[in-house]
């Protein structure tokens, strides 16, 4: 397959500078100053020209983000090859997959997600809703651990938000979209002493019935969300202090899937045989979210001292259906539950999860102009969750649901983490074409988990029987190097080889131990800037051992959820991408992204698509003196991936091609515009389980779009 990917690699190569070459040629004759725009990114934690970083990443700068509508998480990763995130039945168990390795449920995502320089402490902190004023947006693929740390097995992303202003500034943004959707974004930012400290405030606010109905026209994937965030940076000389705080209030539609009758059935969608969710219960999912940072540099003559302290406060819980639809009337214990039709007709599931964790990094950063580059650092984080799972039945007789209930079971469990980890990086000019980079990073966690009887947290309960045996505990550790050759050939080629090592902690989800996970990867790439500046093109290819890899499947029984590990995968591939001025105000991008990831001696791994591609046109040109009109294109062809029932059987989800539109007309202060996301309304199923009485699928959502306002002043 590695040939394979080879030949795809070059041949896809061939065929972009074939498409590009002609226009780029026509562009150099009107307009020989026209060339892209610089990006820096801080990916190695110290700024550097995009094409200046020997590793594979995807940057987004703050007009991409404009124009392009993102948002969401999901909407930057869907312009990114060999990387896709699956939604489930609730906001926070999200399936992210990069390169082939993927999420497993209650455990550590598969990358980790900084924001401002503060890194998540769960992977419900990933998906938090929307992502506003932000000034750049990172993607990293490949192991990351040497600086990121155990988490970051697959890569990292990194947000960085728009900084407070020395000038006053306002900008707002609207937006309507079918399914009721309002959108209303701000920020207000300026100085509080001129030069020295700065403030910058936002909010977001969306109310949405949803796109998704159930058979009997209820929406079942609606959202009221609140959000604030503010910032304040003090400035006083070689001393910088950066404060940030948000808070989030969200109440949204869950347990949305739908059940089918058979796996035949997973790529069918409003048929007779897939008419969409029947509910007796509409789920409900409330969050809240509470976080706050500290980031101190200091500048000293040897070089930066960077402190990073992070508090996070997850509090969410989920009220909603078991059995996905209205069951016939029957009893429990001599009560009755209600019949077809009733609203109360249906079994609960009421999960609760209270995530508080703080972070803490602390790291040394040599200068950069320096033809020995270095920097040391810790870091540490503390963790609490606290998970709750009832499962039940609806009594009939009406009334509130709430006082209907009829508990089954009611699980609490209390898991702990403590996790610490040292680092250091050197970068070192052997040559001036030729510099070496060696990394090395060693993590420990130590986690336990403990069962409690009841929500008081009083009384813990033996998992095994044994009446001493009340809490189970365990340690992971490992260091993880990073070796790394990169090559100029010239001021606008570069190539280089990496060898790296990847970890991720093992966890406890109710009681259940999944051991930890590692890699070893081998990666071979190259940066080229072409057409004096007008074209990028960047590519790589790699190959992954993978132990113990961590999989997650939909199962009958509580916690309705299980997490095993293969001992032995395997994954090849490799991407492709460019960005391209073909004309004035003509900008072409595109990236393909192809993924054999293989369990040893069973085939293809669950939950990696084959391949990816994306491509996108932004237009722009002026139409008056002060008016501009801009058009862009998003499109994305998604290979099949194989999603496991819970029976030990796997069903392929076909592949899939998505088309987002955007048009606006806009000045210097003010746009007005309007868009569709998923053009040609495709659906696709994103998890997939066995459940005894049938198949239950969580589906992608349907075609959007509307009208939205901006200004700016």
């Amino acid at each position: 397959m590695l040939n394979k990917t080879v030949q795809g690699l070059i041949a896809s190569t061939a065929l972009s500078m074939t498409l590009i070459a002609p226009n780029v040629t026509a562009a150099q004759e009107s307009a020989d100053t026209m060339v892209l725009d610089e990006i820096v990114v801080t990916s190695r934690k110290r700024e550097e020209n995009l094409q200046a970083v020997p590793d594979s990443v995807t940057a987004f700068s703050a007009a991409t983000i404009e124009d392009a509508g993102i948002d969401t998480v999901e909407d930057f990763i869907n312009l990114t090859p060999n990387i896709n995130i699956r939604e489930t039945f609730r906001a926070g168990v999200t399936f992210l997959t990069i390169r082939g390795i993927t999420t497993g449920q209650q455990g550590w995502a598969p990358v980790t997600y900084v924001v401002d320089g503060v890194q998540a402490g769960s992977l419900d902190a990933i998906n938090q809703g929307a992502l506003t004023d932000v000034e750049r947006i990172e993607v990293l693929k490949g192991p990351q651990g040497a600086l990121y740390g155990a988490g970051a097995i697959a890569g990292a992303i990194n947000v960085v938000t728009k900084k407070p202003t020395n000038d006053m500034e306002y900008s707002a943004k609207a937006s309507y979209g079918n399914g009721n959707d309002v959108k209303l974004s701000g920020a207000v930012s300026g100085p509080i002493v001129e030069d020295k400290v700065l403030f910058r405030i936002g909010g977001y606010y969306r109310n949405t019935d949803g796109l998704i109905e159930s058979t009997d026209g209820v929406g079942l994937d609606f959202e009221e969300q609140a959000s604030i965030k503010g910032r304040l940076i003090f400035d006083f000389d070689n001393l910088t202090i950066d404060l940030r705080g948000s808070y989030s209030d969200i109440t949204a539609g869950a347990a949305d899937q739908e059940l089918v009758s058979s796996a035949d059935l997973i790529d069918e969608f409003d048929t007779a045989a897939a008419p969409g969710p029947a509910r007796g219960i509409v789920g409900e999912e409330n969050r809240d979210m509470t976080e706050f940072s500290a980031k101190i540099d200091w500048e000293t003559e040897l070089g930066t001292l960077t402190s990073v302290t992070g508090y996070s406060d997850i509090n969410q819980n989920l009220f909603g259906s078991t059995s996905f639809d209205k069951p016939p009337a029957f009893s429990i214990l001599g009560f009755p539950v209600g019949g077809v039709g009733d609203p109360f007709a249906d079994g609960y599931q009421y999960l609760e999860d209270n995530i508080e964790s703080f972070t803490q990094d602390v790291r040394f950063t040599s200068d950069s102009d320096q033809r020995l580059r270095w920097m040391v650092g810790a870091s540490y984080l503390d963790r609490q969750i606290v998970n709750v799972l009832d499962i039940g039945a609806v009594l009939a007789g009406g009334g509130d649901i709430q006082d209907n209930l009829l508990s089954f079971a009611y699980m609490p469990d209390v898991r702990n983490d403590e996790a610490w980890g040292v680092y250091g990086q050197v970068n070192y000019d052997i040559t001036e074409k030729l510099e070496l980079t060696a990394a090395l990073r060693y993590d420990k966690d130590s986690f336990d988990t403990t069962r409690y009887s009841d929500a008081t947290l009083e009384t813990p309960v033996s998992l095994s029987g044994d009446p001493a045996d009340l809490t189970q505990e365990a340690t992971n550790d490992k260091w993880q190097p990073k070796v790394q050759l990169a090559y100029s050939w010239t001021d606008d080629i570069m190539t280089y080889v990496t060898y790296a090592e990847g970890f991720r902690f093992g966890f406890y989800n109710t009681g259940n131990l999944t051991a930890p996970e590692s890699t070893k990867n081998y990666e071979v790439g190259f940066k080229t800037t072409l057409a004096g500046g007008r074209v990028r093109l960047n590519g790589a290819i790699f190959h992954i051992d993978y132990s113990n890899q961590q999989l997650t499947t939909v199962i009958n029984t509580p916690p309705f959820r299980q997490t095993t590990n293969i001992p032995e995968s395997n994954i090849n591939g490799g991407e492709l991408e460019f960005v391209a001025l073909v004309a004035e105000g003509l900008e072409l991008s595109g990236g393909l992204g192809i993924t054999d990831a293989k369990i040893k001696d069973a085939g293809r791994s669950p939950g990696t698509p084959d391949y990816s591609v994306n491509l996108s046109a932004s237009y722009s040109r002026p139409i008056t003196d002060k008016w501009d009109v801009n058009a862009r294109v998003d499109y994305r062809r998604q290979g099949s991936y194989l999603i496991l029932d819970g029976t030990g059987t796997t069903n392929e989800v076909g592949e899939k091609d998505y088309v987002n539109v955007r048009l606006k007309f806009q000045t210097d202060n003010w746009s007005i515009g309007a868009f569709a996301d998923n053009l040609f309304d495709e659906r696709q199923a994103e998890d997939f389980g066995f459940v005894g009485t049938g198949y239950v699928r969580s589906n992608s959502l349907p075609r959007s779009y509307g009208v939205e306002l901006t200004a700016s002043f």
